[in-house]
């Protein structure tokens, strides 16, 4: 092809026709340029091509590990709601000093603990590492972020602190409440561990103010970290169909 082009060219300066010549040159790198530029296409395609790939494989490993925080998720907000009736269980027993039974035994239990949200984050740090604008959805990539460094991480510092009070407020006060602990053996039940939640004294403990003001500010903070849990519970809800929809309009 070359040696064609090179011929014609020889055969036009032979001639002597300096005009054709001109045109001819002009149109010949008209097609060169024209060359290179869809080779630069092909190569520009293929490599978005390459990219799309690789972040359809990194939405799919994101999508997988923000079904495995919602389910998490899940667990904790049934497990915030459960201590917060709790708190309402025992509130209820100290105003009326009713009776003591397993009711209020478990209640002791539940409230005594605390949940921790551990968030998988394989993907996301992954993508930190290459850099964050490897997802290139400007609005997905902000709400990522957002997930991560915003809501998973206000669950759990809010966590933290419901720790905090559950180790620094209660535990004193229900050390000297309730029955002390027995040591742990084989032979260790669940019937025995609701023995250990009795109060030593009803009476006494119903009319212990600081008692229930603790409970009171426990049930608070759990009624605003169950708010917390719920509002990102939605956002990552839709954050997950929006990933799967994004992965799909990029496979077509």
């Amino acid at each position: 092809m070359i040696k064609f082009f090179r011929k014609i060219r020889y055969d036009l300066m032979e001639r002597n026709e300096t005009g054709k010549y001109l045109k001819y040159a002009i149109g010949e790198i008209a097609l060169v340029v024209v060359g290179i530029l869809i080779a630069l296409q092909i190569n520009n395609w293929n490599e978005n091509q390459k990219t799309n790939r690789q972040e359809i494989k990194l939405l799919e490993q994101l999508k997988s590990d923000l079904k495995s925080n919602f389910h998490e998720l899940e667990e904790t907000i049934d497990y915030t709601e459960k201590s917060i009736e709790s708190t309402k269980i025992v509130l209820e027993y100290l105003d009326h000093a009713k009776t003591v039974d397993d009711r209020l035994k478990s209640a002791f239990e539940l409230i005594n603990m605390s949940n921790v949200f551990n968030s998988a984050n394989t993907a996301y740090k992954f993508i930190e590492n290459q850099g964050i604008n490897i997802l290139r959805n400007d609005s997905l990539r902000q709400r990522i972020t957002e997930m991560y460094e915003l809501d998973f991480h206000n669950i759990k510092y809010r966590d933290e602190i419901n720790w905090d009070l559950i180790t620094d407020d209660l535990r004193p006060l229900l050390d000297v409440s309730l029955r002390s602990s027995k040591m742990v053996s084989s032979e260790f039940t669940y019937g025995a561990i609701l023995d250990l939640n009795s109060p030593i004294n009803m009476k006494i403990l119903s009319e212990n103010e600081q008692f229930k003001n603790v409970i009171v500010r426990i049930q608070n903070f759990l009624l605003i970290r169950l708010f917390q849990q719920q509002k990102t519970r939605t956002s990552l809800e839709k954050l997950i169909t929006d990933i799967d929809t994004e992965i799909k309009t990029k496979a077509l």
